[in-house]
């Protein structure tokens, strides 16, 4: 038995010993006195080869040299097989590793965090001796999947930590990316191998009350629109701009065709744009405050769509000045009142109206003036979390509820002046709002939807809905459908009642009817 250890100065591949301990496999490569760590391994099929891919660190980010040794087991003899060694403006490690267990020889390796050329797969039948690289020859059909797509042309892949070879057919070979899961069986064609397999992380949802059934944005691969709920998007990722992860995505709700999206830019500098036709097609900002490529963050529109506001936040956490625009994005103006690295909700009636809650102080600040300025609303709520927000109910203008994690649910009924406690609710991680029961006629309030722990009917986080503005509460998932974390976004459908979209870390989008 071998095993990796990568813990610093202390990385070192390890092999099980006759009496039951452990030690280090003798010989191993070294890299001048740096950090090698062995980050997979595979046996040859002959019995005496060990494989090893290596880089400076375990992956699958912040790796930028590595290296493939082949290791004697007969003899302790190591003999470096690297296909290409990573050098200046092409930085990278290996990662994933496979073998064919029929033909001793025949081996594939994975280079892993290669952002330049892309990272590939190199295949040798002489033990390591040549190699070719897979994706040169490579053609790739993601016509299931329209998204791989990225606005343009598929790509081979990104963090390939995972490579197999089918044990009867080593032409067969699969291999993980940061999207999907592809596959070939003649070393030339490639398409995801797996359907209905979403690895996505879901950061925003809105169900439009018309045209599409949902737009979604999404961690490294942008904003979507959704004209099924049963087939991936045809268009694919959203383009003109492409985004890596989105940031912001926002409805303008009197003016439902009207959407904007933030995100990091992607083969651009753009990292703003437009929808006039409900996400169908999109138009960059003509213009873009300075700091937005480096530190896009959320973004609302007012309900008539003539007032953009717009929160900067850096991937390291550091925060500026909010900007505003009333011309569609063609100039931008600070906010200064505006709690920097705040989210901003637009009120879903009033477009004179925006909101923003402050977690690091626990206040609301509120703006009456199309996101001028900003004065103190409700103060000393819970703080200290950035996850704590507020979400506006639809149809209504000054109804927020703020969900607050294990401080509970609060809501307010004027404006943000002040919040009461929703009785029962011990925990609110993510909220939104759907069609109301046709039961409480037209006048009923909206469906409320959340993530978080009622103790009258479940002792855990649960997905839940209440018809009656939080009195009372349905759980609307079981023990076998919970998809891990689910605390980012959830929304209901304003066109059915009882439909709930629910955003996962790494499970895509789920979605469920009332039974």
């Amino acid at each position: 038995v071998y095993a990796g250890w990568g813990d610093g100065g202390g990385a070192a591949l390890y092999r099980r010993t006759a009496s039951g301990g452990w030690e280090a496999v003798p010989g191993q490569p070294s890299a001048g006195g740096a950090t090698r760590v062995p980050v997979r391994a595979a046996h040859d099929a002959g019995g005496r080869a060990l494989y090893v891919t290596y880089a400076d660190g375990p992956g699958p980010n912040n790796q930028s040299d590595g290296s493939v040794h082949r290791l004697d087991t007969a003899t302790g003899g190591w003999t470096d097989v690297t296909p290409v060694a990573p050098g200046d403006g092409d930085a990278f490690g290996y990662g994933g590793v496979a073998v064919d267990a029929a033909r001793p020889g025949t081996v594939v390796v994975s280079t892993n965090n290669r952002w330049g050329p892309v990272d590939t797969l190199f295949r040798s039948t002489d033990g390591g001796a040549s190699w070719t690289s897979l994706k040169d020859s490579a053609v790739l059909d993601v016509s299931e999947t329209p998204y791989l797509k990225w606005g343009g042309e598929p790509k081979f892949g990104w963090w390939i930590q995972a490579v197999a070879l089918d044990p009867y057919d080593s032409r067969h070979v699969l291999y993980g990316t940061g999207a999907t899961v592809f596959g070939t069986r003649d070393l030339v064609h490639w398409a995801p191998e797996v359907r209905g397999l979403e690895e996505s992380a879901v950061r925003q949802l809105i169900a439009p009350p018309s045209g599409a059934r949902l737009l979604s944005g999404l961690g490294d691969i942008g904003v979507m629109r959704h004209d099924s709920l049963t087939s991936s998007p045809s268009r694919g990722m959203a383009s003109n701009p492409v985004f890596g992860t989105a940031t912001g995505l926002a409805l303008a709700t009197l003016k439902p065709s009207y959407v904007v999206r933030t995100g990091w830019p992607s083969g651009s500098d753009r990292a703003g744009a437009y929808s006039r036709d409900g996400g169908a097609s999109w138009q960059p900002f003509a213009s873009q405050p300075a700091i937005a490529p480096s530190a896009p963050g959320p973004v609302a529109v007012s309900a008539d769509g003539a007032t953009l506001l717009w929160s900067f936040v850096h991937w390291d956490g550091t925060t500026y000045a909010a900007h505003r625009s009333t011309d569609g994005g063609a100039s931008w103006a600070e906010v200064t009142t505006f709690p920097e690295g705040a989210t901003p909700v637009a009120d879903p009636l009033d477009p004179r109206r925006f909101y923003a809650y402050d977690t690091g102080t626990g206040t609301v600040l509120l703006s009456t003036d199309r996101g001028a300025t900003f004065t103190e609303g409700a103060k000393g709520l819970p703080s200290g979390d950035a996850q704590f927000r507020i979400a506006a109910a639809p149809g209504r203008s000054g109804d927020l509820w703020l969900s607050a994690k294990d401080a509970g649910l609060l809501r307010s009924t004027d404006g943000g002046v002040t919040f009461t406690r929703v009785a029962g609710c011990q925990a609110s991680h993510a909220l939104g709002f759907g069609k109301a029961s046709p039961r409480k006629g037209r006048a009923g309030y909206p469906a409320v939807f959340q993530t978080g722990r009622v103790s009258a009917t479940y002792d855990g986080v649960a997905v839940l809905r209440s018809d009656d503005a939080g009195a009372t509460w349905v759980r609307i998932n079981d023990d076998a459908h919970r998809w891990g974390w689910t605390g980012e976004v959830i929304t209901g459908d304003p066109r059915v009642h009882g439909r709930v979209y629910l955003g996962t870390n790494g499970r895509g989008i789920q979605y469920a009817d009332p039974q």
